[in-house]
């Protein structure tokens, strides 16, 4: 199911960019998308990247990273209109860091959640972050609701690591099926063999 409107994702990069939205805050910790809504698929304003270059470029960090907890975030947009996006806060456990300063032990993740009724959402091909999900992450920083956060430079910006392979977001982008294409480890490679 595809929704009539555009996420300028992500979805942080709302507030980056000044356009005027209401934020609210909400800490309530959100189930795995169990919820009764199915997932719904949305494209992106996000920039897009020819190669892998162009991508560790634009990131002030890349990390493999597990996923120790995720929750409700921000409300962007007005609150009674159906194009109102609900942030998800990810909590990173850091297991290498590949590209950039060392963030420590853990940092926060801010991406697109849920649809104003509460479906999950699928951006340009990209799944919903789960709690256990082990992946590669392409990260810029930015001003977050707790401080120090972090969001994915684009839907190409998270591989999930299952098992030997990596999966990328189901979409016809030709750096994401390049990369999803690779191992972990000759990703992780051709990330340290990038000029700093």
């Amino acid at each position: 199911m595809s929704i009539p409107w555009r996420v300028v994702g992500p979805v942080a990069a709302v507030l980056l960019a000044g356009a005027a939205a209401l934020v609210v805050s909400q800490n309530d910790p959100a189930p795995e998308d169990s919820g009764s809504q199915p997932p719904v698929a949305v494209s992106s304003d996000a920039p897009r990247y020819e190669t892998l270059d162009e991508l560790a470029g634009a990131a002030d960090l890349v990390v493999r990273a597990h996923v120790t907890r995720t929750e409700h975030g921000r409300l962007f947009g007005d609150p009674t209109s159906a194009n109102a996006v609900e942030s998800r806060l990810v909590t990173l456990a850091v297991d290498q860091t590949l590209r950039g300063d060392d963030p420590g032990a853990g940092l926060l993740l801010e991406e697109e959640g849920w649809s104003a009724d509460g479906a999950p959402l699928i951006v340009d091909g990209a799944s919903p972050t789960e709690r256990g999900d082990e992946a590669i992450w392409f990260l810029t920083e930015v001003e977050g609701p707790e401080g120090r956060t972090f969001i994915t430079v684009s839907s190409v910006g998270r591989y999930l690591v299952e098992g030997g392979d990596l999966v990328g977001p189901e979409s016809a982008d030709p750096l994401a099926a390049e990369l999803a294409a690779l191992t972990p480890e000759a990703l992780t490679a051709r990330i340290a063999a990038l000029a700093p």
